[in-house]
């Protein structure tokens, strides 16, 4: 009898745990899955821009739902023996606990009117000034534009012999940056974005020149600004410049930005790879004059030929690995912008792209 009461307490308690299983698979399982989606974006947009610099197409499966089916299921059995043979028979009680977890994942490869739209449009200017809210300048125009206001970005390190024309738009550029910089983190220059429509598919950009100009070095870098850009400044009040997107100067109230393309950012991000000698025939070459001035890397993607320790992401193509270094901040802070662009520039997946389903079986 006693036994038997035994073999009911046991199982009462091991129903009630399975009871509170769901919570506790919540809590494992959506980390698990945040932490290896995140890793996985990662090693796929480094593998994308590896494969630019091979001149290898670049392919992006999106994630598109994932569905973790939980299961878990638990038995108990007795076992008695010479029952036949004494009054007091020993009993045993094996209990089996088995607990499946299937997922089911869905890909779905960006093409189409989804890949012309996400890879190839230049970057919106409201995008751009939406970042300068929280990003630093210094990092997103040299990232995301051509040009602003006829001042030229687009210093091409493939070609092999950089005119003078170029290496000096492009340091006014970088001079730019900087200034811009500087009035971001002295609170003087304020980026807006104003939605027009309920819809919010209107919207307003400006960059607000506030007048409040405390030092010498403030006033310096402001008319600096003002004649590099060909803008005017307010005679009394606040200075307010409407931005848009353009390929030349319009007036002096208006900042024109050439924005890049995430194609055209990737492509660039992938000349800053060390490839190693071994596959320098199958690499396209950088053909930065060795006297020609190079500013320090935003991003500094480097390569082994074992599998890096110190690496936040990493990823092996053709028999090497390329990777971001855990402990360059730059690089990672760049590499982190990039992966936000490209979500920010990706738009409602529809379904006419062909779809893959994967379930895993455990």
């Amino acid at each position: 009898m006693k036994i038997r009461i035994y073999i009911y307490s046991f199982i009462i308690a091991l129903l009630t745990s399975c009871g509170s299983m769901g919570p506790k698979s919540i809590r494992a399982g959506r980390m698990e899955y945040n932490l290896a989606l995140g890793q996985s974006d990662s090693e796929q947009l480094l593998l994308n821009i590896v494969k630019m610099r091979f001149l290898d197409r670049a392919v992006f499966l999106n994630v598109t739902s994932m569905t973790s089916n939980l299961s878990f299921q638990s038995e108990i059995s007795t076992t008695t023996t010479g029952i036949f043979d004494s009054v007091a028979f020993p009993t045993s009680a094996n209990p089996s606990f088995t607990w499946k977890d299937n997922p089911t994942i869905t890909y779905e490869e960006l093409t189409g009117v989804e890949y012309v739209t996400q890879m190839l449009s230049p970057i919106p200017v409201d995008t751009i000034v939406l970042l300068l809210q929280s990003w630093p300048a210094s990092m997103v125009l040299p990232l995301a534009l051509n040009e602003i206001n006829d001042v030229n970005n687009d210093w091409n390190p493939i070609n092999p012999t950089i005119s003078s024309t170029a290496s000096v738009q492009h340091k006014k550029f970088n001079e730019i940056t900087e200034a811009i910089q500087f009035l971001d983190a002295q609170r003087t220059l304020e980026w807006s974005v104003i939605r027009t429509d309920a819809e919010n598919t209107h919207a307003i950009e400006t960059a607000i020149l506030l007048n409040n100009h405390p030092g010498d070095k403030t006033e310096e870098t402001i008319a600096l600004l003002l004649s590099s850009l060909g803008l005017a400044k307010s005679k009394e009040g606040n200075t307010k410049f409407s931005i848009e997107y353009g390929l030349e100067a319009k007036d002096d109230s208006t900042l024109v930005l050439g924005t890049r393309s995430m194609q055209d950012i990737l492509t660039y991000a992938s000349l800053d790879i060390d490839i190693p000698s071994e596959l320098a025939d199958q690499a396209l070459i950088n053909t930065h004059p060795k006297d020609a001035e190079v500013e320090d890397k935003l991003l500094h993607i480097r390569t082994s030929l074992y599998r890096p320790r110190n690496a936040s992401v990493a990823v092996e193509y053709h028999g090497a690995w390329f990777y971001v270094q855990a402990d360059d901040l730059q690089s990672k802070a760049t590499f982190l912008l990039i992966q936000m662009l490209m979500g920010m520039q990706s738009g409602a997946s529809s379904s006419g792209a062909p779809v893959l389903t994967i379930p895993i079986s455990s």
